[in-house]
């Protein structure tokens, strides 16, 4: 069974319109199952939409892509496209520090390391992200990424 688990970036692919959108969507469909997200991702994304509705200095246009992708993620939820999933924060934060220990190479943004790592908590099969710092990470933690090229 997949237990698919995706970075921020590869949500907020699903909810704006982007030139990834459509890949993100076939890719997110051909799984079985929701797509779980933490607590954290899911407070993350609201408060990061929230935040560009209510900004002085937004664009009508943007407060209205960001509103509506509150609205399509809040939907998504609600309909379990989207499942929170609980986790050890510790555990995940810990092993995001150990990874970030022994990197040989540019440490990264905090965030970035711990996606992957919070995947690993959950026990997740499936990493879905097109960023190659978190999927290199995800690799190399035993996770199966998709898209599998980018």
């Amino acid at each position: 069974m997949t237990k698919p688990f995706l970075d921020s970036g590869f949500l907020l692919t699903l909810l704006f319109k982007t030139s990834g959108s459509q890949k993100a969507w076939e890719i997110s469909r051909q799984l079985e199952g929701p797509l779980l997200l933490s607590s954290f991702q899911i407070f993350n994304t609201e408060n990061r939409l929230q935040r560009q509705i209510t900004a002085s200095d937004s664009t009508p246009q943007l407060r209205a892509v960001a509103a509506a992708a509150l609205q399509d993620f809040r939907w998504y939820l609600e309909q379990q496209v989207f499942t929170p999933i609980r986790l050890d924060y510790d555990i995940a934060i810990d092993l995001a520090t150990q990874w970030q220990k022994h990197s040989t190479g540019d440490t990264l943004p905090a965030l970035l390391v711990l996606w992957p790592a919070m995947a690993v908590t959950t026990g997740a099969t499936t990493f879905l992200s097109f960023d190659p710092r978190t999927r290199q990470l995800a690799k190399s933690a035993g996770l199966k990424l998709l898209p599998e090229k980018l």
